[in-house]
């Protein structure tokens, strides 16, 4: 079976990420899959489509890929080696950045970086519609595009990160586009702001996520940790944990509830915006990096094993909401059944 990094439904599609350049599509909630057309063999981590055609998946070796049929095919933007030009010229002495006051340390940490294997791995996307994008990465990488990832501008600049921490993952409501990653940092960026400013947790380790729903936000990390935050990030309480393992992935429901997968192979749910969690009965399991929920309540994850969907039963009586309904698949199966791609 095919290990699968990441997932993201919009309209009637559902389109995962993962190893080697693999992207699939299903259109029937999970139950078949069909391999995309992609230029790339570069893992791939992160995915984001703010319309039903236009879309984005990015990984390592810097790539960016864009797909303008609902993420049938796909077409190389952008790579680590053209993000390292990028960032010298923008900084360098006739660039557009020449006159920032830290300027020369953005230079001089490229060229490290440059020395010490070359192309950094990018590791979030996040498009705000179909011209505004932001991609980031290792050591900081953070780029913005204003028409639809035709051209690129470094940001390292507009983040406070003078540490260099790695950013491993980008959500966002409509109030905010928020950044999570080393150390228990989160950077947020309001509607109208060009910086994103830090909002620590006060963990000292890797948030792997956040997600949110307007009102309640949260992030999630190593060790089983969850923290909440009901002003947008500038103050936070910790949830009591429900799992020792990594929780990599999260997602809110049309109903509130909040559903939580970890490295363990556990599913969490809340009904109370984050405070407590109680687990989720699954017939399979495996160690789950990525999840999304459909309107409908039908939820997609994506781990070690490949792709498993499930129904949720949105219904407020405690047992029956605790429950999923089971009706797994995964890449290897589809391909002894013509829909998929081989292991």
């Amino acid at each position: 079976m095919s290990p699968m990094s990441a997932v993201t439904h919009v309209g009637s599609r559902t389109i995962v990420v993962g190893p080697r350049g693999h992207i699939a599509v299903s259109e029937d909630g999970g139950n078949t899959w069909r391999q995309s057309s992609v230029p790339v063999s570069s893992d791939l981590v992160a995915v984001s489509f703010p319309s039903e055609q236009q879309g984005w998946a990015v990984g390592h070796g810097g790539v960016v890929l864009h797909s303008r049929d609902g993420g049938e095919t796909w077409e190389k933007q952008l790579d680590g080696k053209d993000a390292t030009r990028l960032i010298l010229d923008y900084y360098g002495k006739t660039g557009p950045g020449a006159e920032l006051p830290d300027a020369a340390m953005y230079l001089e940490r490229e060229q490290v970086l440059i020395g010490h294997g070359g192309t950094q791995p990018l590791m979030a996307v996040h498009f705000v519609d179909e011209q505004v994008g932001y991609v980031a990465g290792l050591f900081n990488r953070l780029l913005q595009t204003r028409d639809g990832g035709k051209t690129w501008q470094p940001w390292q600049h507009r983040i406070d990160n003078p540490n260099e921490l790695h950013i491993y993952s980008m959500t966002a409501d409509p109030q905010a586009i928020y950044l999570s990653g080393e150390q228990g940092s989160i950077w947020r960026m309001r509607q109208g702001e060009e910086r994103f400013v830090e909002k620590p947790t006060g963990y000292d380790g890797t948030l792997f996520g956040t997600v949110s729903n307007g009102q309640t936000l949260v992030a999630f990390g190593m060790r089983g940790s969850v923290f909440r935050s009901q002003d947008g990030g500038d103050s936070w309480t910790r949830a009591k944990a429900y799992t020792q393992a990594g929780i990599t992935s999260g997602a809110f429901l049309a109903d509130g509830t909040l559903l939580l997968g970890s490295l363990s192979g556990d599913v969490a749910r809340s009904v109370d915006k984050g405070e407590t969690f109680e687990p989720v009965k699954l017939a399979k399991s495996m160690p789950f990096f990525g999840l999304t929920v459909t309107p409908t309540g039908k939820v997609t994850l994506v781990g070690a094993a490949g792709i498993q969907s499930e129904a949720v039963k949105l219904e407020n009586q405690k047992d029956a909401a605790n429950a999923l309904v089971n009706s797994s698949v995964s890449i290897g199966k589809q391909w002894e059944t013509g829909h998929g791609y081989a292991n």
